[in-house]
């Protein structure tokens, strides 16, 4: 889903696509800059507040952007780049996966064939056993700064 940057967050296009986990954080990051530099424009810094006077519902949205941002800092996406992620998608293109199948890639980078299996449908009759090898390894670079370049 794709959003307008507005206080509602109304839906503009459903099948624009999907997010990755690094899309997400990047997202939530920019939105806790722009409430940080709205709220020192206000008088009484940190004083929690919002134009419509519903404190509450900013203060939800707040520990919710907390505890999300807490686990990808954590997620496999702290160490990525948009980059990377660009690189890696080019270097799938000849494995003929899903969007889905990139997606989960991405987001979960599987380290052993079982993995990969669970996330890459139909594997066995689509891949070669060292196809699959290669996958793996080109998962194993995306979080790499020194592979990014070793995926294009």
């Amino acid at each position: 889903l794709r959003y307008t940057h507005t206080p509602g967050m109304q839906v503009i296009d459903k099948s624009a696509g999907h997010l990755t986990n690094f899309e997400v954080a990047s997202l939530l990051q920019r939105q806790v800059r722009e409430r940080r530099a709205a709220e020192r424009k206000m008088p009484l810094p940190g004083a929690r507040r919002s134009v419509s006077g519903s404190c509450r519902s900013l203060q939800d949205v707040e520990v919710i952007t907390e505890q999300a941002t807490g686990y990808l800092d954590k997620a496999a996406c702290a160490a990525q780049s948009r980059e990377g992620i660009a690189r890696f998608v080019e270097a799938l293109q000849r494995f003929q996966l899903t969007r889905a199948e990139e997606l989960m890639l991405i987001n979960s980078r599987p380290r052993s064939l079982v993995e990969l299996h669970l996330i890459v449908e139909e594997c066995e009759e689509r891949m070669q056993e060292e196809e699959m090898q290669e996958l793996l390894s080109l998962c194993a670079v995306l979080d790499s700064p020194v592979g990014e370049a070793a995926a294009s």
